[in-house]
């Protein structure tokens, strides 16, 4: 069977995330074959109403005026058999990469970046649309540094998955996001695109000053922005009224694109140094390199079975708070992951040091099935994992989820299968539930 398959007029290769919602692929068209998109399919079917919801919403995406700072939405509609998809043009860099390669950015290309992103999302929020999910890693930057705007997907109906709280997550949406549901708002928007603002400027958030410090604590965005060294206070004091924590004393896109047009950056600027790095909170980690497409059920619809064995919540709860900490600049959403992995194909990191590697490594010793959790035990020994298998051929019948355990022995994971003749730490032993 050939490699390549087609979602609508995308031919896609390359499996780049996958949830209980949607997957996403990397693809192309016959139109332009070198343009590199991220395809996003619904593993869902959908008719009457919902279809509906969908497909207006799809209509005003495709209707955007076309825009500098908007990445193309290349298409959108349903599948053959009636499952939503979008896809839509990226690009290998970010806005987080340039950070981290360049350090903060000068007042000037601030001002400008600001000017171009808020006339943008104005384009979006006139069209009826919320974006949801600004932030470095979500910002591309294309031929001649030229920066768009992607991950539209955040949002959509039946595509949307819930997404946990970032720094970029508007305070009036902490609890939402907390709680595992969608939240999002025009004037969220403008507070997440004056946060990217403040941290290309100063290299960290506008209320976080220790690494203890929790950025989804409302009490700290409640705090007044500081000034930053050495740039105009009066062009971070504009920033600092679109992080007002009252939504409604926000600014509007537009009007925040005319305050940011405006400022004359001749004022007097704050004492002190400017810092030359970003703080690495900002920055989403590497890691989640895609898999290439070549079976059929990779494109088949998500259905989760009833578990085999039953989960350990303390185990769940301790691997998704480490999973939430290490993806806190790449939201767990559709496109948006799908943009952080084909922006970031290469990994940097180890087995047990960064989850995302973990999570690939475990991923190179299955055939089929999701990673609902994952750990290390016994000081980076061993490697744990519960998986969600789909039932049947497509996802069809019966799954379920089994345990499965790894010994780490230098760069190779060897599986676990047995109790008896093995010296295994407390913990593991437990999760086998060995006698």
């Amino acid at each position: 069977m050939s490699s390549t398959q087609t979602v609508g007029p995308a031919a896609v290769d390359r499996l780049l995330h996958r949830d209980t919602v949607c997957s996403v692929f990397s693809g192309t068209v016959a139109a332009g074959p070198t343009d590199l998109l991220c395809v996003t399919v619904a593993h869902e079917r959908v008719d009457g109403s919902r279809r509906e919801v969908f497909l207006e919403w799809a209509a005003k995406l495709t209707g955007l005026a076309a825009h500098p700072h908007l990445s193309p939405c290349t298409a959108v509609g349903l599948t053959e058999n009636g499952r939503p998809y979008l896809a839509v043009g990226t690009a290998r860099r970010s806005l987080a990469d340039h950070l981290a390669e360049q350090g903060p950015m000068p007042p000037g290309q601030v001002r400008a970046l600001g000017v171009a992103l808020s006339d943008a999302v104005a384009v979006y929020h006139r069209a009826g649309l919320i974006h949801g999910a600004i932030q470095p890693a979500h910002i591309l930057v294309g031929t001649g540094h030229h920066l768009k705007l992607t991950a539209y997907d955040v949002t959509a109906p039946v595509l949307a998955a819930p997404l946990p709280p970032s720094p970029y997550t508007a305070p009036e949406h902490l609890d939402a996001a907390v709680a595992g549901e969608v939240a999002a708002s025009p004037s969220g928007d403008v507070y997440a695109l004056a946060t990217v603002l403040y941290a290309a400027l100063g290299g960290r958030l506008p209320w976080v000053r220790h690494a203890r410090e929790d950025a989804a604590d409302p009490l700290l965005r409640a705090a007044p922005v500081p000034h930053i060294p050495g740039v105009d206070t009066e062009l971070t004091d504009l920033i600092g009224a679109a992080l007002r924590p009252d939504p409604r004393r926000r600014p509007t896109a537009e009007v925040f694109r005319e305050h940011l047009a405006r400022v004359p950056l001749a004022g007097p600027v704050a004492p002190g140094r400017r810092t030359d790095s970003v703080a690495p909170g900002l920055l989403p980690r590497r890691g989640l390199r895609p898999v290439t497409v070549a079976v059929s059920t990779e494109l088949a619809p998500y259905r989760p079975g009833p578990e085999r064995v039953g989960l350990r919540p303390r185990l769940r709860s301790i691997a998704t708070a480490i999973a939430g900490v290490a993806l806190t600049g790449a939201l767990l959403g559709g496109a948006a992951l799908a943009t952080y992995a084909a922006t970031n194909p290469e990994s940097t990191g180890t087995v047990c040091t960064d989850p995302a590697v973990l999570g690939v490594r475990i991923g190179e010793h299955l055939e089929d099935g999701d990673i609902v959790d994952s750990w290390c035990a016994d000081d980076g020994d061993y490697v744990a994992a519960t998986i969600l298998f789909p039932g049947g051929s497509g996802g069809d019948g019966d799954g379920g989820t089994e345990r499965r355990v790894w010994h780490i022995e230098g760069e190779t994971l060897v599986p676990v299968t047995e109790c008896e003749g093995a010296d295994l730490p407390a913990s593991i032993a437990k999760f086998l539930d060995c006698a």
